[in-house]
């Protein structure tokens, strides 16, 4: 199975959820879902690379900062990622490439403002041979 992410409506927040084969996989479709939340992913070029490294004390924090830091690039840096690459994984600490560019009004669309990444109703988990994940956005 490939990764795979969606969304959901959650009151006036949006939800993604996502599964894949890795935990690994699994950050790297949250983090595009996170993009498609943004804006129409498919317009941003992988022009440009961001290494990220984030430690957490559990799996479910690690999801949470991670995605914050790739809200921080976009928020700071207006960088949106394209691609994302997870090279390494455990349920504490994660490295990642992300593949992307600055945030251009005349070919990106933003669609929603995402606030915060939150910890309500958070679960990355696996689920005999995939891992899952569902992570509310605050908008």
């Amino acid at each position: 199975m490939a990764r795979h992410c969606e969304t959901f409506d959650h009151t006036a927040d949006v939800g993604l959820a996502a599964r894949a084969d890795t935990l690994g996989e699994l950050m790297a479709a949250l983090a595009e879902g996170l993009t498609d939340v943004l804006c129409e992913r498919s317009a941003v070029r992988p022009a440009h690379r961001r290494e990220l490294r984030v430690e957490a004390e559990d799996v479910e924090a690690l999801a949470v900062d991670f995605l914050s830091a790739v809200l921080v690039a976009f928020d700071v840096d207006h960088f949106l990622a394209a691609e994302v690459n997870v090279s390494a994984a455990s349920e504490t600490t994660l490295a990642a490439e992300l593949r992307g560019e600055t945030y251009d009004p005349a070919r990106h669309e933003l669609k929603d403002e995402v606030k915060a990444v939150t910890y309500h109703q958070l679960r990355i988990a696996r689920d005999g041979g995939e891992w899952t994940g569902r992570v509310i956005l605050d908008l």
